[in-house]
C-alpha cells in the first residue's frame, strides 16, 4: 500500500517598501524620509546633492506615500529654489 502524498506549500515573500530612494535632482539613492506622525510632519532629504521638502502628512501615509507626493511636486515644478543647496 502507497502512502499519501502531501502538497507541497509555496509560500511568496511580501514584497519590501525600500528606505532609501532615488533623489530626481541627482539620480543617486541617497534619499531619506523622516516621518514624525506625532506632529504630522515628514521631511525628505537628499544627502548627496542636499535637496530638501518638508510636508504635512496625514496619520496614515507611509513613507512611500510622502516620497510619491515629493516627486510628483518636483516634477510639477512646485519646489523652491531655496530647496536645493548648491
Amino acid at each position: 500500500m502507497g502512502r499519501r502524498r502531501r502538497k507541497k506549500i509555496i509560500k511568496i515573500p511580501k514584497p519590501k517598501i525600500p528606505e532609501v530612494f532615488v533623489c530626481p535632482l541627482c539620480g543617486s539613492r541617497s534619499l531619506t524620509v523622516k516621518l514624525d506622525k506625532k506632529n504630522s510632519m515628514a521631511e525628505v532629504r537628499c544627502g548627496s546633492c542636499g535637496l530638501h521638502w518638508s510636508t504635512k502628512v496625514e496619520g496614515y501615509e507611509e513613507k512611500i506615500d510622502v516620497y510619491h507626493k515629493f516627486f510628483d511636486a518636483f516634477v510639477e515644478g512646485k519646489l523652491e529654489e531655496s530647496m536645493y543647496a548648491g
